[in-house]
């Protein structure tokens, strides 16, 4: 058994050396394709975040102090404070007081609210095209985000703790990742086309081809003139 799996990878290892050009080949065409992709064809996306903080009213005063319970509290209240934020109406108002050029569908898809486990604390991310576009957008939602939830959540208050940023450096594309994925993409496409194409090819072209197919130990070779 030892013996027929070596004789397998043995055979598997000759067929790929054989057509290693194809495999280095498929390989390199693939990276150089997701590279061109992520640096010229695919358009940079900018993420902006601002960080809010949920708890009881009053709390910038001075001595606001917390017990337990109420820590536990406003915790599990995290998402209704989240669903809070997803409103499609917290969405529209912040289209319509923002002047912004997009589709409240639109704008949905490019904020994210993201509660944070075990915490009072909620990031909302908001992606765009344009770094100075994103800072907007997740400071409108933020400040729209906060009206309603007072308006829905009395004796609760959301406070800002971390404003919006615009960042010159692109959250999407990946392009270290989609190069590393290109490459073995085109590397696992470049073995499975080898092993079809040997699989398919019964013709027989060398010694090493006879010694497969007769399984036998070749003892000597005629030189071809």
């Amino acid at each position: 058994m030892t013996k027929d799996i070596t004789l397998g990878l043995r055979e598997v290892l000759w067929i790929l050396r054989k057509r290693r050009k194809l495999i280095i080949g498929t390989t390199l065409l693939a990276t150089i394709i997701a590279g061109v992709v992520s640096f010229f064809l695919l358009t940079p996306v900018y993420q902006s975040k601002v960080s809010v903080v949920i708890g009881k009213g009053n709390m910038g005063e001075t001595g606001t102090n917390y017990k337990y319970d109420e820590v536990m509290m406003y915790q599990k209240l995290m998402k209704t404070y989240a669903e809070i934020a997803k409103l499609q109406s917290v969405a529209q108002e912040t289209v319509k007081n923002g002047n912004l050029d997009m589709t409240t569908e639109q704008l949905k898809s490019s904020v994210k609210v993201m509660p944070q486990v075990d915490t009072q604390i909620m990031d909302i991310v908001a992606e765009s095209q344009d770094p100075n576009k994103a800072k907007i957008i997740a400071d409108i939602y933020t400040e729209e985000f906060i009206k309603k939830s007072s308006d829905s959540m009395h004796g609760g208050e959301v406070k800002v703790l971390d404003k919006a940023r615009a960042s010159n450096n692109p959250v999407k594309p990946n392009k270290k990742l989609n190069m590393a994925i290109g490459f073995f993409l085109g590397l696992m496409v470049s073995i499975g086309i080898t092993l079809l194409l040997e699989y398919l090819d019964s013709t027989i072209k060398t010694d090493n081809d006879v010694a497969i197919v007769l399984d036998m130990t070749i003892m000597g070779v005629i030189q071809k003139y």
